[in-house]
């Protein structure tokens, strides 16, 4: 168990994911920053943005030490035309920590903390609780597994790009559709930790879970899987049950 803890943290400390380098701050009218109990965090609202309307929210756990507001695919233009959503963005400090994973049982203090967040927006504004939806890179990734296995049926759907889990949650996973996505030479987080929860899935009867493997890709396979033709329309597309 020490040396999990210890591969861990050493994972979630180094496992950077920077997915553009401009600043939302700079571009977006409708992006803010603010705190939720000490937790920094960013919203995006679509530029129409319509309170007789209701509206999907997307919410991305970020890489370890990844804290910048980055431009991201929701908040362009032709994206939020098409699919029109609330981003949320929360920023971890906890590098040691970070978004949690399968290999424990709690949720860390900034995934609760980005859980409440999520229930406030819900009351504040016009969104859809019947689609939430979750992804993370890296550090991201680990949370995303560990939020599902720990929160089944909050999220409608859920992508995770060079992030893993312990493949014994794979039974707890089954439910929420769920697209994970790896580099197959990925030297910093080993693409067994998401081959092998895919794979425990599907044994444990799982049939709304994908998996997209990049032959030759490293760590940064975030470049290949937001270029996914098929992803905006796949998560969009889910909603949970009444």
């Amino acid at each position: 168990m020490k040396k999990l803890t210890f591969l861990l943290r050493f994972l979630l400390l180094i496992a950077v994911a920077p997915v553009n380098g401009q600043s939302a701050l700079q571009q977006y009218p409708h992006y803010s920053e603010s705190l939720y109990k000490g937790l920094p965090y960013g919203l995006f609202l679509p530029p129409d943005y319509n309170p007789a309307k209701s509206y999907p929210l997307v919410v991305y756990l970020h890489g370890s030490n990844d804290l910048e507001s980055r431009d991201l695919l929701w908040y362009q233009a032709e994206m939020q035309k098409k699919y029109p959503a609330v981003v949320l963005t929360p920023k971890c400090k906890e590098s040691n920590q970070g978004w949690g994973n399968t290999w424990t049982a709690q949720h860390t203090e900034a995934t609760s903390k980005t859980l409440q967040l999520v229930d406030s927006l819900l009351a504040r504004y016009s969104i859809d609780g019947r689609r939430l939806y979750l992804y993370g890179i890296s550090m991201g990734g680990f949370g995303v597994f560990s939020i599902l296995e720990k929160e089944p049926g909050k999220f409608a759907a859920a992508f995770s790009i060079c992030g893993g889990s312990d493949a014994r949650a794979g039974a707890k996973l089954v439910h929420t559709p769920l697209w994970i996505f790896h580099g197959a030479d990925d030297d910093i987080v080993p693409v067994s930790l998401s081959r092998n929860v895919y794979q425990q899935i599907v044994n444990a009867g799982g049939k709304r879970a994908r998996y997209t493997e990049y032959a030759g890709v490293k760590h940064n396979s975030w470049e290949n899987a937001l270029q996914e033709k098929e992803l905006p329309q796949w998560l969009f597309d889910k909603r949970k049950p009444e």
